[in-house]
């Protein structure tokens, strides 16, 4: 999907502190943790435990039972608590239900949860547009 070969190797900027850090110096704590979500934190994971937020981050559509998902971000989110998302809803083209934005706010209206804010930014998928041959603009919604 390149035009040339200099576009397949570029620089990234790591930010500077790395996010554990500042969350440690803040005297936060922040978990990444690789695998099944739902296996990991979901009641009865090994990993299930409350968190005062949960940020979700160009993931909510790539899971096979999006209820599940929203369960299990549920029961880690403490009361009062938030849930951040960011993201597309890019759903693999298999999946049998895919939601809507104004339906998956339904779905978390229903369990409870009221939006404070929430904005569409639109943006290239995963680099500036042109650079690939083939380039998608995805519309990221981001809620708190």
């Amino acid at each position: 999907e390149n035009w040339r070969l200099s576009d397949q190797y570029f620089g990234v900027a790591v930010p500077s502190p790395l996010p554990g850090e500042a969350a440690r110096a803040a005297g936060r704590t922040m978990k990444m943790v690789a695998g099944d979500m739902v296996a990991v934190y979901g009641k009865g994971g090994s990993g299930h435990r409350e968190f005062d937020s949960v940020v979700t981050c160009f993931f909510i559509d790539t899971g096979d039972d999006l209820i599940e998902y929203f369960k299990t971000i549920d029961a880690s989110v403490r009361e009062g608590g938030y849930w951040i998302n960011l993201g597309p809803l890019n759903y693999k083209k298999d999946l049998r239900l895919k939601l809507t934005w104004d339906e998956i706010r339904l779905v978390w209206e229903h369990m409870g949860y009221e939006f404070l804010e929430t904005s569409q930014v639109h943006t290239s998928y995963h680099m500036e547009a042109g650079v690939k041959m083939y380039t998608e603009r995805y519309d990221a919604v981001f809620s708190v």
